[in-house]
C-alpha cells in the first residue's frame, strides 16, 4: 500500500459518493471507532481491503484529522492480533492529506484454509462477517458451512443416500459403466462389481456391511433420483417480457414451464430440449450446398456447457439439496442460477482462464467424464460459451456470484 494507492482511493469514493468492496472510511477525530471489526473481518474473508481512518462519510466524505495516530495504530494492531481468529497482521501507512493527518490500514484477505476471520467475543457465528458492496453482513449459516466443510475436505457427492440400495440403481447403466471401466483401467478387472462400484464412489458401505448408494451414484445412476432428492431438479420458465412478473398478452405470468427431472444427463437433455422448443429461428438458405438451415437465437452448445456447469458444480450439500437448479427464458436473455458460492479458492475473474479450478464434486465430474457423455474435456466449459456467443455475434456469458 503506498501513498498514491490511499490518494486514489479517496478519489474513487469522493466521485462514487460511496465506500465500495474494498474501501472502507472512518471517523477517528474523537478516539479509536467503537466498531471497525466487522469490516476487518468483512476484508479477510472476502477480497482484502482499506480502511481510511480520518474521513467522514457523513460530511460528504471530506478529511479530519484523527485523534492520535500512534494510539489509533496500537488499538488495531491490538484488536486484529488479540481479538480476531485468525490473528491479522495489518499494513499501516499514516499521511498528511489536505492538511489533515490520516491514517490508511490495509487487511489482505486471508488464506482459504484459515477462513472464516471472526471476532473472538462475539464467536463464531455472530462474529463472522463478509463484504457485500460497501456493507458488512454477518456471514450466514450456509457461508459458514462452506467454509469450513471445504476447510475440512467433506466431499457432499460422496454422502451416503441411506433411502436407497443397489436395487434402486439402473442395472443397465451400472453394467454399461462397469464394463467401460475394465475395458480403460486393466486394474479394476480383478475385482467384482461392488468393489469397482466402492472405488468408483457409486456406493459405499456401513455397519453390517450394508452398502448405500452415493449421491454421485444417485444423480447418475438411479432410475428416479427425485425419489430420494426431491428438489434436485431444474425449474425451466419461459418469462413473457424482460422481468419475472411481467404479464403476457393474455395476463399469463408465464408462457411456458416445466420441472425437469431424472438423472444428472437425463436433466441436461431435458433443459437443452425445453430450451429449443421455445427459441426463436431463423431460416437460411446456405449458399453452398442450397439447402434450408434453421439458426437457433442462441447457440445450443453454449447453452449445453452452461447447463452442465449448473448441474455438475452446484451445492449438494444438506445446506443447500432443497434449492434447485432454474433455468429462465426471459425475451432478451437465458438466466441459469444454480445453488451455492463459487467454491474454495475460486474466483469469478478465474473463471475460464488457464488457472486450474477446484472442482467441488470431484466424484461427479470423474464420473460423468469416465463414461463421456456430459464431460467431454475438462476445464472448456466456459471458453466454449465465450466463443459460441462470439461466432453468433451475441455478448459474452456474464457470471454473476450472489449470496
Amino acid at each position: 500500500m503506498t501513498y498514491e494507492d490511499v490518494i486514489e482511493a479517496i478519489k474513487t469514493i469522493r466521485k462514487f459518493k460511496t465506500e465500495t468492496n474494498r474501501l472502507e472510511v472512518k471517523k477517528a477525530r474523537d478516539g479509536f471507532p467503537k466498531k471497525c471489526y466487522d469490516t476487518i473481518s468483512a476484508f479477510a474473508n472476502k477480497y482484502g481491503g482499506i480502511i481510511i481512518f480520518g474521513i467522514d462519510e457523513d460530511n460528504n466524505f471530506c478529511s479530519e484529522d484523527v485523534y492520535d495516530i500512534n494510539d489509533l495504530q496500537k488499538q488495531i494492531a491490538s484488536l486484529c492480533s488479540d481479538s480476531m481468529e485468525p490473528a491479522l497482521r495489518p499494513d499501516f501507512l499514516a499521511l498528511e492529506f489536505e492538511n489533515k493527518k490520516i491514517l490508511a490500514v490495509r487487511i489482505d484477505e486471508i488464506q482459504q484454509n484459515k477462513k472464516p476471520c471472526y471476532y473472538k467475543p462475539k464467536g463464531l457465528l455472530k462474529g463472522s462477517y463478509i463484504r457485500v458492496g460497501d456493507r458488512d453482513e454477518l456471514m450466514t449459516d450456509y457461508e459458514i458451512y462452506a467454509l469450513q466443510s471445504y476447510n475440512d475436505g467433506v466431499k457432499e457427492d460422496l454422502r451416503p443416500n441411506k433411502r436407497a440400495n443397489l436395487e434402486d440403481l439402473d442395472d443397465d447403466l451400472i453394467d454399461n459403466y462397469v464394463k467401460k471401466i475394465k475395458e480403460e483401467k486393466p486394474n479394476f478387472s480383478k475385482n467384482n462389481k461392488n468393489k469397482i462400484l466402492k472405488l468408483s464412489g457409486i456406493v459405499d458401505s456401513y455397519s453390517n456391511d450394508i452398502i448405500y448408494p452415493t449421491l454421485a451414484g444417485t444423480m447418475i445412476f438411479a432410475e428416479y433420483p427425485q425419489a430420494f432428492y426431491p428438489q434436485l431438479f431444474i425449474a425451466c420458465t419461459v418469462i413473457p417480457g424482460t422481468e419475472i412478473g411481467q404479464l403476457g398478452e393474455l395476463g399469463q405470468r408465464f408462457d411456458d414451464n416445466k420441472r425437469v427431472e431424472g438423472t444428472i444427463e437425463e436433466m441436461l437433455d431435458g433443459a437443452l430440449n425445453f430450451l429449443r422448443k421455445n427459441m426463436k429461428t431463423k431460416v437460411i438458405i446456405n449458399p453452398k450446398t442450397g439447402k434450408r438451415e434453421d439458426i437457433p437465437e442462441y447457440p445450443m452448445s453454449a447453452l449445453r456447457e452452461a447447463i452442465a456447469n449448473a448441474l455438475i458444480h452446484r451445492d449438494y450439500s444438506v445446506q443447500t439439496e432443497n434449492a434447485y437448479i432454474q433455468v429462465y427464458m426471459y425475451d432478451d436473455r437465458i438466466v441459469i442460477q444454480n445453488p451455492g458460492a463459487l467454491y474454495g479458492i475460486n474466483k469469478l475473474e478465474k473463471l475460464g482462464t488457464d488457472t486450474i479450478m477446484e472442482a467441488r464434486n470431484s466424484t461427479i465430474v470423474r464420473i460423468l467424464e469416465e463414461k463421456g457423455s456430459v464431460i467431454e474435456n475438462r476445464h472448456s466449459g466456459i471458453p466454449t460459451m465465450r466463443r459460441e456467443m462470439k461466432n453468433m455475434n451475441l455478448p459474452e456469458p456474464e457470471f454473476i456470484e450472489e449470496r
